[in-house]
């Protein structure tokens, strides 16, 4: 069984403890998205509350991550012709 790494993080100004087999670096790297991210709805969203604003960085995420995994099956499609 892998050994669960704990990790106090902030993310917009509220600490999380963190447990994961993942490394430190790792989790700090994740936690430093979201911050941002939500960091970043703030700024934009002034009047939000902490739910709506979790939300809102959430699907922010969601929007990139779905964004990447087209390019990256449709690069991998590519990739898959070319090799025939």
């Amino acid at each position: 069984m892998s050994e669960k790494n704990t990790l106090v993080v902030k993310i917009n100004n509220q600490e999380y403890t963190l447990a994961s087999s993942a490394s430190r670096e790792y989790m700090l790297g994740v936690a430093d998205i979201v911050d941002k991210k939500m960091k970043e709805v703030s700024r934009l969203n002034p009047g939000l509350n902490t739910t709506h604003t979790a939300v809102l960085a959430a699907l922010n995420v969601a929007d990139e991550y779905v964004r990447l995994r087209r390019e990256y099956d449709m690069l991998k499609k590519q990739s898959s012709r070319q090799h025939y």
